[in-house]
This record gives structure tokens, C-alpha cells and sequence, in this order.
């Protein structure tokens, strides 16, 4: 059926006429009736014929809008043609059709224009559901109310894409570089706008490379899955940031997806004083995250040991005294012996191999009874929720393992340790004083021999203070020559003549008296001090002995003890060579007794500087024999000439069946190996008679003289002698 040309003109011009009112700009009386008029005819006449309806359908498709830009009314062709459904669009701020052509002050001019109650008359770009852009020729109508107010607004289109199909095409064009552009940038930049009744959440824009990483590439995401994905199963609800984003706030936080770590913004738009998209970004932090935990480590953990260090043992220690009420516990400061002086003999590398070493054996005897710590270089700090009984047993395993003979890199060496003890609620209540008692504890557990444990007492603060004084005075007596040496014969055992000398240091204190050496040279080696000690030592010992001389005694040797910390010093045989240089003493004179446990301690480099010493006619013996841990093995290794049999078993071989056994057992393996023996600490006949029966070469103690000064040693020997 074809329309009758007289009859498409009249309804052509009617039509005409109407849209011409609205061009005019008519007053607010005159827009509904304008409105009426015009839809009234055109139903009226729809029914011309089927062609005609579609011309009319086509030519204007219909939207009404609220004052707040959100999408009420959509006529069902205009849903068709952009290819939504019109619950996707409903309640809908109409910013979801923008195409990106327009800046923000072309839709700014708009709303002023219609909120001063005009028409708006123009042509508006918008973008389909699938991303194609379309063309209208757009007329704005304010709808008035009673109140003289425009609560919302007629929106009728007329598509005139044809007309713009070229403009359309740098649209497209622009739109697939814009999109292009994003997809190529490292962080995710999406787009999203909120349903005004239901509240949800719907993506405009969702790209970059690390979208790729959120979203599964080989299949298409429609917005309903990709929402899901962001939204729902993301570690955290960040729908919380979104709503507050919504609500006009700039919102940063970070968060998990498909295990990737994401670092979030989130900024809101605003249109007419109104929030109707936040865009947000996200960059990837996993790397970041990982890096941290990292720091974390660092700052938490030892990287040698990988056990906890200062700071977390600090941390524990202020959450066990918080909980110390329910639950008591011990801290345990231990502190490796003389480690310093392996690093500076073997290198620092042969050291950390040490320390790696000693932590596993605390460990191994801890198991899960506790926690231990690096607490510094040669230092570990135990947390133990045990009863005391059980802390001085768990002490004295560790003790024990520590000891164990070490070896690495063709080194085989012996190291020991001190602990210190403070229990909670008996010796202190506060996290500080816990831990500076039980270093107390250490520190003078280390005055008193090493190798062993003590429990804090009340006692060691006056103590330690005492010591720290001492060793301020000891540094003065050396250089007010406040310190002697007295000399202690050693005689054959079956001739009784005199063969020898000890020479053993002594200080009378100006203030305090004699001072016994078994206080002060602890003291001395723990503060470093000894090594200047030891030097005059044998500095003196050797000008004495050539004074004798030059008086007219016959040469006698003088033996002088040195400690380990002088042993272990790579520079220590040059510097007696330097001083039997400068004394022009004979050194097959001089004699130098090393206790057993310091050669132990660094065996190869110890071996090396007693063979140099041997070299240049230097005798060795090894001290206190029988206290440490006697090897005999060890003796085929060193170069010495005579081997001391501690006074401890000397004294009680009389008493205790053992500890005469065991002189005879040392007697004899000592003659095994070639070496002659001295017994120290004989103070009766009795003994002396034991040593004859049992071969033993020489002997010194109080049964012949005590130590004295040289000035008095002429009488004791001569007049003996006589």
C-alpha cells in the first residue's frame, strides 16, 4: 500500500509545524500543551498505515530523564537500536551512552540550558551496548511541573548517522586507539557507574595488560562475569571502597585477586555536583609484596642463621612478660667463648661457619622446649617457658653440645660458652631487667672461668660493679707498674735439684692489697687487656733472668704462662722474638706454658705459632693438663717438651684412689709420647714419694717454696741447697 501524496503532506506539515513551536523556544505555559498536541496527532493518524508508523517510529525515538540525569522512560525501537535491554538502562545515569566525543562543558551547557527551562537543540554522538557509534538529532524538552519546578526532562531523538557516518568513522577510530593505548599500559584503568535503585556495580572500561592477568583472554567476560570476578571473589569486600568512593571520596587501599597482589585508586567524576562514575586504577604489587616480605625477613630474621634475631627476640620477650603471670619463663643470654679471636686468626668466613654450627646444636637440644635467637655476633638469647629444674638441665645440654669438637675446612678446633640466667618473677618483672640481669649473670659467669651457667643473683650487681671498676684499675696498674712477678722453683723429683723457674705475675693494689691473679686476669682477658699483660710478662721474665746472669748465677729456665687470646694472635711469636732480641736472652732459656683448653680452641694456627717457637729454641709445656679435654691424641700433634699435670689431681691422689690413677695413666702416656712431666701443687712428702715410684720428672709447690719475689729467690734456693 502506498500513502496518498495530499495526505503524507498534511501530516508532514502538522509535524512540521509542532517541531517548529519547540524550535521557537516556547514558554513554560505552552511546553506540555506543545507536547500534548504533538503526540495526540501523531497517534491519532499512526494508523494511516504500517509504512507510515515505522517512518514516525524511526524518525523520533523517546527518553525522559530526572533531574539528576538518571533514565526513567526508553522507548522500546531506542533500546533496539543501541542494543540494550531496557533494564540495563533504566535508573541508568545517561552518561552510560556517552561515546566520548563531548567534553564535560558540552553536557554542562546542556543542563544549564534545560534547567533555565529552554530547549536544548543539537546533535549528540552516543555508543551502543557493543561499542558502535550512532548520531541523533537531539531535542531536550523541560517538563514543568505545578510547582513551577522541572523535575525531569523529554528527550527526543531522530538518528542521522548517515549524515555523520564520516564523523562516525574518526570516532571509531579514536575510540580504538583510546582503547589501544590502555591496553598497552602496565596497570589496569577501568570505568565504573553505579545503578541508581538497585546500588550495583557495571564496568564501562576495563583495560591494560594486567586486566589480561584478571581476566581469562581466550574467552569474552560479559559485565555481569567480570563484576562477579572483581567484586565477589576478590579476598577482601572492596565494595566497601567503591561506596565510599560514590560518596565523593578519593579512595586508595590494597587487596588480593587471583593471587596477585593489586595497589588500588580509585577517583569519583562529578557531573552537576554529583557523582556518577568513579575511575579507578590498579597496579600490580605482587613483586612489591613479595619484596616486603623480604624486608620483613631482613628485619625480623638473622641471614645467616635464619633464626630469629634481636628485634623479634625483643618483641617475644615484651609479649612473655605480658603473659609471664599465666605462664613463667627463663631468658637465657648465651655467649660463645673467645669467638672474636677465631675470626681474627681463621677469617670471619671459618667464624660464620661457627656460629652456623653452635645454633643447630642449640637447637637440636631445645627442639620446640623454646625459642631461641641471634641476638649478636657471638651472642643467642633463649626464651624458655620451663620450670627452673628443667632450665638448669636444658643449660647443661647446651653446655655439653656446644663443646663438641668442631671441623671445617681442615680446621679442627674446640669452643665453649657462657650462660647467663634471670627468671621471671624471681629475679625481675620487666622485659629491660630481665635481660640485663641475665647478661650480668653471663658476664660475670665469664670472670669466673667460662664454660659454664649461672642463675642471676642479687648479688652480682654489686659484683659486676666491682668488676667493672677492677678492670678500670687494672688498666692503671700496668701503667704504674703497680704489677711483680715472684718465681716458683721446679726441682728433679729424684735428685731434688732446682731446674727451673715459673714465673707467675702478682698485684698489690694500692688501695685494696694483694689481689689473687685468679681475680684480675679474667677480668684482664675479657677486656682485651691481657695481651699488653702478657707482653711484660715475659718482657720482665727475660730481663730478669739476664740480670742473674750478668750477677754471675749460672742460666737457669724461666717459664712464663700465656694465655689464649696471646697465643691465638697471628703476630704473637714475633713479638717474643722482638723481645729476646731486645733482652739478648738465650731462648733455650725461656719456657712457655699454654693451658691445654686455649690450643684446643684453634688447633692448626695454634700448632703453627708453637712450632715457630720451637724453631727458635723456645721449650713449650702444656698447663694444667688433665682440665680440659685431654686429649692425648692431640699430643702427638704438638710441638711441646713437658706436660704439667694439673695440681687437682696431685693434691687428692692420696685421698682419692682415681686421681692417683690417673697421675700414673699421664705419667706414663706422657713417656710414651717422649715428654717429660711436672707435677704442680706437691705440698707433702707423701706425694713426692708417689711421683719417685711413678717416674714422674720434676715437681713445684708449696712442699719445696711458695711463689717469691726475685729478690728472695737466692736464699730460698741456695739456702735449701746448703
Amino acid at each position: 500500500m502506498t500513502i496518498n501524496p495530499i495526505e503524507k503532506i498534511q501530516v508532514y506539515n502538522k509535524i512540521k509545524n509542532s517541531l517548529n513551536k519547540f524550535y521557537q523556544q516556547p514558554t513554560d505555559e505552552t511546553t506540555e500543551e506543545l507536547t500534548t498536541e504533538l503526540y495526540e496527532y501523531i497517534t491519532a493518524n499512526i494508523h494511516i498505515n504500517d509504512q507510515l508508523k515505522e517512518r514516525i517510529s524511526h524518525a523520533f525515538q523517546m527518553i525522559i530523564i530526572d533531574a539528576e540525569g538518571y533514565m526513567t522512560y526508553i522507548d522500546t525501537l531506542f533500546c533496539q537500536k543501541l542494543g540494550y535491554q531496557k533494564d540495563e538502562l533504566l535508573q541508568h545515569h545517561y552518561r552510560v551512552l556517552h561515546a566520548g566525543v563531548h567534553n564535560a562543558d558540552f553536557y554542562k551547557q546542556i543542563w544549564e540550558t534545560i534547567k533555565k527551562g529552554q530547549t536544548w537543540i543539537g546533535d549528540i554522538c552516543t555508543q551502543s551496548k557493543t561499542g558502535e557509534i550512532f548520531w541523533f538529532r537531539t531535542n531536550i524538552i523541560p517538563n514543568i511541573d505545578p510547582n513551577g519546578d522541572y523535575p525531569s526532562f523529554s528527550v527526543f531523538r531522530t538518528d542521522i548517522s548517515d549524515v555523520k557516518y564520516d564523523d562516525k568513522h574518526l570516532v571509531e577510530t579514536l575510540e580504538d586507539d583510546y582503547r589501544k593505548l590502555f591496553s598497552q599500559l602496565m596497570n589496569l584503568t577501568f570505568r565504573v557507574q553505579q545503578h541508581k535503585e538497585t546500588e550495583k556495580y557495571r564496568f564501562r572500561l576495563f583495560e591494560g595488560k594486567l586486566a589480561k592477568k584478571i581476566i581469562n583472554t581466550t574467552e569474552q567476560m560479559n559485565s555481569e562475569q567480570l563484576e562477579d570476578t572483581f567484586f565477589h571473589r576478590n579476598e577482601a569486600n572492596i565494595t566497601t571502597y567503591f561506596d565510599q568512593a560514590f560518596r565523593g571520596e578519593e579512595v586508595i587501599f590494597k587487596h588480593h585477586l587471583k593471587n596477585l597482589s593489586l595497589y588500588t585508586m580509585l577517583s569519583p567524576i562529578y557531573e552537576n555536583d554529583e557523582v556518577i562514575e568513579v575511575v579507578g586504577s590498579s597496579i600490580d604489587i605482587t613483586s612489591l609484596e613479595k619484596a616486603e616480605a623480604q624486608v620483613k625477613q631482613l628485619a625480623y630474621y638473622d641471614s645467616l642463621t635464619k633464626l630469629p634475631n634481636r628485634t623479634k627476640f625483643r618483641e617475644d620477650l615484651k609479649q612473655a612478660v605480658e603473659n609471664g603471670k599465666d605462664q613463667p619463663f627463663a631468658v637465657l643470654y648465651c655467649d660463645i667463648d673467645r669467638l672474636k679471636y677465631i675470626n681474627d686468626t681463621l677469617g670471619e668466613g671459618i667464624g660464620d661457619q661457627v656460629i652456623e654450627i653452635i645454633s643447630k646444636r642449640i637447637q637440636s637440644v631445645l627442639g620446640k622446649r623454646g625459642s631461641v635467637y641471634r641476638y649478636g655476633g657471638d651472642e643467642f638469647c633463649l626464651i624458655l617457658r620451663l620450670t627452673k629444674q628443667d632450665v638448669k638441665r636444658i643449660s647443661d645440654q647446651i653446655l655439653i653440645e656446644i663443646k663438641q669438637p668442631i671441623s671445617t675446612q681442615g680446621n679442627e678446633f674446640f669452643v665453649t660458652s657462657s650462660i647467663g640466667i634471670s627468671y621471671y618473677g624471681d629475679d625481675a618483672w620487666e622485659d629491660e631487667e630481665l635481660l640485663n640481669h641475665a647478661s650480668i649473670a653471663v658476664h660475670y659467669c665469664k670472670m669466673n672461668g667460662r664454660n659454664s651457667r649461672l642463675f642471676y643473683t642479687a648479688k652480682m650487681n654489686e659484683m659486676y660493679h666491682d668488676i667493672l671498676l677492677l678492670e678500670a684499675d687494672i688498666r692503671k696498674a700496668l701503667k704504674r707498674e703497680e704489677f711483680n712477678l715472684h718465681y716458683q722453683p721446679k726441682l728433679n723429683v729424684i735428685t731434688g735439684e732446682v731446674i727451673g723457674l715459673e714465673a707467675l705475675i702478682r698485684w698489690n693494689h694500692p688501695v685494696k692489697g694483694p689481689i689473687s691473679p685468679a681475680t684480675f686476669i679474667p677480668i684482664a682477658e675479657e677486656s682485651g687487656i691481657i695481651t699488653q699483660i702478657g707482653e711484660w710478662v715475659i718482657r720482665e721474665a727475660c730481663q730478669q733472668h739476664m740480670t742473674w746472669v750478668e750477677e754471675g748465677f749460672d742460666p737457669i729456665r724461666i717459664a712464663v704462662n700465656v694465655s689464649a687470646i696471646e697465643l691465638q694472635r697471628f703476630d704473637f711469636a714475633k713479638q717474643v722474638a722482638q723481645i729476646i732480641k731486645e733482652t739478648q736472652m738465650d731462648p733455650s732459656y725461656l719456657e712457655i706454658e699454654i693451658t691445654e683448653n686455649s690450643i684446643m680452641e684453634n688447633t692448626e694456627d695454634c700448632i703453627q705459632t708453637m712450632n715457630t717457637l720451637r724453631q727458635m729454641g723456645i721449650s713449650l709445656s702444656i698447663d694444667d693438663f688433665g682440665t680440659g679435654y685431654s686429649s692425648f691424641g692431640y699430643l702427638r700433634k704438638f710441638p711441646i717438651n713437658y706436660l704439667k699435670i694439673d695440681q687437682s689431681f696431685v693434691r687428692s691422689a692420696l685421698i682419692e684412689p682415681s686421681s692417683a690413677e690417673i697421675v700414673k695413666a699421664m705419667i706414663q702416656l706422657a713417656h710414651t709420647f717422649g715428654l717429660k712431666v711436672v707435677a704442680e701443687g706437691v705440698e707433702e712428702k707423701e706425694i713426692l714419694s708417689l711421683l719417685q715410684e711413678n717416674h714422674c720428672d720434676y715437681y713445684q709447690g708449696y712442699y719445696y717454696s711458695k711463689p717469691v719475689p726475685a729478690c728472695e729467690l737466692e736464699s730460698v734456693i741456695y739456702g735449701k741447697m746448703a
